[in-house]
């Protein structure tokens, strides 16, 4: 992907940046009372000075994208690679997108996830992010977290959704967004709220023995794994190997299943079910 990753970073909207250590009064929280760890590895993704970033691609460049996610459609899936760029292949094909569907991208620093839902059928991205994003093509729309959560009509009805990578993060403050040790969680239960009933969600995060490493992301075992899918129909597991979910393994290497979920109809959120 090297060879089409071309983008402009320019300082956005102020925003300070993330606490180097996980702030006192939150520990419990963060942590369950104690009952999930804690490791270290402090990134700080705010941009410039804490000011946020504007990632912007020009249409050629997206273009580049979409034309290597036709290539990799076209060409069929490979399980046993592990990696989640392959797997989402695997998934549209088992759970294909709605012809001309609405799709949301949360968190998103390139348009790859974008690209794949368009040579897929989808007729809109629409990728949801903390900071600016600028994607100069036909079919994507971006919007930032707080646009949405202002009610903008582009988070709202979508067909079926991606995050990749993304939710892990939320409340950490990596990349400026507010410390909130339920952040995950809150990301999962907006999802849902802003899919069709039967919309699809296609979803990513660590998985492995519980632990919160700060500020980089979560991983999710026995304890956070459930609470994350309260609400949601787990549809099925691509890339899943259910030894993992407890198998002592370094934070450093991720395993990253794609986990096809499906909001229940006539549920708007978690407390209705």
């Amino acid at each position: 992907m090297a060879s089409i990753t071309y983008a402009v970073v320019v300082a956005c909207t102020v925003l300070s940046g993330p606490p180097r250590e996980m702030p006192e009064d939150l520990v419990q929280s963060y942590t369950l009372e104690g009952k999930i760890p804690v490791a270290d590895m402090f990134v700080d993704d705010t941009g410039p000075e804490g000011k946020g970033t504007h990632y912007k691609y020009a249409k050629e460049n997206v273009q580049g994208f979409v034309d290597a996610a036709e290539r990799m459609k076209r060409k069929g899936v490979n399980l046993k690679v592990d990696n989640k760029r392959m797997w989402i292949f695997s998934a549209l094909e088992k759970y294909p997108l709605l012809k001309d569907s609405r799709v949301g991208v949360y968190g998103s620093m390139e348009p790859w996830f974008e690209a794949v839902a368009l040579v897929h059928g989808a007729k809109e991205a629409i990728t949801i992010e903390y900071n600016k994003i600028t994607y100069d093509y036909d079919g994507i729309t971006t919007v930032t977290v707080e646009e949405c959560r202002d009610g903008s009509e582009h988070c709202t009805n979508l067909d079926a959704a991606f995050s990749m990578s993304s939710f892990d993060h939320d409340g950490l403050g990596r990349y400026g967004d507010p410390l909130n040790p339920d952040g995950d969680i809150k990301a999962m239960e907006e999802t849902l709220s802003q899919l069709k009933p039967n919309g699809v969600l296609y979803l990513t995060v660590p998985i492995g023995p519980d632990v919160v490493v700060w500020n980089l992301h979560r991983r999710y075992g026995e304890i956070r794994l459930p609470m994350l899918l309260k609400g949601w129909e787990v549809v099925d597991r691509i890339g899943w190997d259910e030894a993992k979910l407890t198998a002592e393994a370094s934070w450093r290497q991720t395993y990253e299943p794609i986990l096809v979920l499906r909001k229940p109809a006539g549920k708007t959120t978690p407390d209705e079910l």
